[in-house]
């Protein structure tokens, strides 16, 4: 979120734009992205086959991309 798009934010909802609002904020977001990444993840993992001898191909992309989400939160 940008600069303008916190103080818009703040007169919207009759807040006073502060250090500590923002911080909270960001914070807030940030747990709501890591939150939704999980959630993407273990959909993936649930939509893995159990037997993974019967389509070993999508087995492994499910797998891969599980993995994949879930290094994005080393990157942020």
């Amino acid at each position: 979120m940008t600069d303008e798009q916190f103080r818009q934010l703040c007169n919207t909802f009759g807040f006073a734009p502060s250090r500590a609002l923002r911080e909270m904020l960001d914070a807030a977001t940030k747990q709501a992205v890591l939150a939704e990444r999980e959630a993407c993840a273990k959909e993936c993992e649930e939509l893995r086959p159990s037997k993974p001898e019967y389509d070993q191909r999508f087995y492994d992309g499910c797998t891969f991309s599980a993995y994949a989400i879930r290094a994005r939160k080393e990157k942020t």
